[in-house]
């Protein structure tokens, strides 16, 4: 096996490419270069070679010691395209690029599952404090999920959880169980949200998850709410459907918000339910920043620990905002770091 024990006297590129958005920095002396950070909208560019060759020329690199890429797609080799853009990204290309001999691919929120022990406090907001258990909520399960482009979410374990052993960070006894779950299907409770699936379906031939759950899914539900509603809809992106929808201007596109945090507290639950999340429950991605007013109200934490005869066991989670956009970056270092000591 090549050894990643790399050149330290060379920055690393990390980068965390969406759908939409991409952002990169460098890695030096195992801390992310703050004046390095930079976001790049996906379309200036054919592809993400070309961002990349664009990226390292601004910042004066001609070699990079090692790359960790995350990518919004599932991992499965030395290349994958992009889910929701039509973009190959692939490890000898950018070996060649970044002339390095270690490249690190990575799903996206696997990224952010890796950050999780690493990000500071200052960038999340707790939306709500769990009951007090006698489980060591420092060592045990965290998982992230979120709205972006798409929608997906990522469990981090201690590999040490299930033994009698302390289990130790430094000695990386951690890892990460990935999903596709924007592909689930769509939850649904009642006569209006069995009318959206019936439209979705039609459309789309099956309703998912991430057919409400990202920004495209804001975008569909809030123009499906104008045609049930015979009104004109007034915006055509998500963005400023979620503004609209937190300063409450508009009365279809608060419905649309509203709609949009109830499948999103459900999901989240029965994703907690799923895998027991007693380190935390934790919420990112640019759609869910920009729905950020919403989630932290009353109504979204009952809609999040409404499980029936589980509704208790609920309420032992903690739930967090994760505010940075920056976040997978961090995991990317770790991914880096955990590569680097283990090879």
């Amino acid at each position: 096996m090549k050894s990643n024990n790399y050149d330290n006297s060379l920055a690393c590129v990390v980068a965390d490419v969406g759908g939409t958005n991409t952002r990169i920095a460098l890695i030096k002396d195992s801390k992310i270069q703050s004046h390095t950070v930079k976001h790049y909208a996906n379309d200036n560019f054919s592809s993400f070679d070309q961002l990349l060759e664009s990226y390292l020329r601004a910042q004066k690199i001609d070699r990079c010691a090692a790359a960790c890429i995350a990518i919004a797609s599932a991992i499965n080799g030395d290349s994958a395209t992009l889910t929701n853009r039509d973009w190959l990204i692939d490890k000898n290309a950018i070996k060649r690029i970044a002339k390095c001999d270690s490249v690190i691919l990575i799903n996206d929120f696997e990224a952010l599952a890796l950050s999780l022990n690493h990000i500071p406090e200052s960038d999340t907001i707790r939306l709500f404090e769990g009951a007090v258990t006698s489980i060591d909520k420092s060592q045990a399960k965290k998982i992230v999920l979120g709205a972006g482009t798409g929608f997906n979410a990522a469990q981090l374990s201690n590999t040490a959880h299930s033994t009698n052993t302390q289990p130790i960070p430094s000695q990386h006894n951690y890892f990460v169980s990935c999903a596709e779950c924007g592909h689930i299907t769509l939850p649904i409770e009642n006569a209006q949200e069995l009318k959206l699936r019936d439209a979705l379906a039609l459309k789309y031939t099956r309703a998912s998850i991430e057919r409400v759950l990202s920004g495209r899914g804001l975008l569909e539900l809030y123009q499906w709410l104008c045609s049930e509603h015979n009104q004109t809809a007034k915006y055509n992106d998500a963005v400023k459907i979620a503004l609209s929808a937190c300063n409450q201007d508009d009365l279809m596109t608060r419905q649309a918000g509203k709609i949009f945090c109830r499948f999103f507290a459900r999901v989240a639950g029965d994703l907690a339910l799923a895998y027991l999340p007693y380190g935390g429950v934790y919420l990112s991605g640019g759609v869910t920043r920009g729905l950020a007013p919403l989630l932290q109200s009353s109504e979204f934490i009952q809609n999040f620990t409404a499980k029936g005869r589980q509704t208790e066991l609920m309420k032992s989670f903690n739930l967090y905002l994760i505010t940075s956009d920056n976040t997978a970056l961090i995991g990317c270092l770790a991914a880096l770091t955990y590569a680097k000591k283990t090879h």
